[in-house]
């Protein structure tokens, strides 16, 4: 997937950025709310989506960096998933066949997971690890091990 990149600049977040990127937000709902029956609190929500996004990506493009956009419910290989999550594939199938990732259904014999379900998977497994990880660290000064 192609991306987009500008020269270096500084990203730093402004007030004026801010509101330039809800303007924009604002206008892209305002054509939507033309043509869509979507409820007043369904745009407003969109609205606060729209600016988030329109705002970091500037900040990215700002600083230099590519951005990509990836749809969440994109259908993934077992092989694209483990290496999301930087695990092997007959990991990642033991997961799948435990149910603690859920699965699509199956593209003939092949397996496919929703991307969406993967990053769920990994924000939760990163989570417990930074939990786990500040228990020990508490653990060690408790115990004045010195770490």
């Amino acid at each position: 997937m192609p991306t987009a990149t500008a020269p270096k600049l500084s990203a730093k977040r402004t007030p004026a950025l801010r509101g330039a990127c809800e303007k924009s937000a604002r206008d892209v709902v305002s054509v939507i709310s033309r043509t869509s029956r979507k409820s007043p609190a369904a745009l407003t929500d969109l609205v606060d989506s729209l600016t988030g996004v329109i705002e970091r990506t500037t900040e990215l493009l700002l600083a230099g960096k590519g951005v990509r956009i990836i749809e969440d419910n994109q259908a993934l290989t077992t092989q694209e998933a483990a290496d999301l999550l930087n695990v092997s594939r007959p990991h990642l199938v033991k997961l799948l066949e435990t149910g603690e990732i859920p699965q699509l259904p199956k593209a003939g014999l092949h397996r496919r997971v929703a991307r969406f379900e993967v990053l769920n998977y990994k924000r939760g497994r990163d989570a417990k690890r930074e939990s786990a990880l500040g228990e020990l660290a508490h653990l060690s000064q408790r115990h004045r091990l010195g770490y």
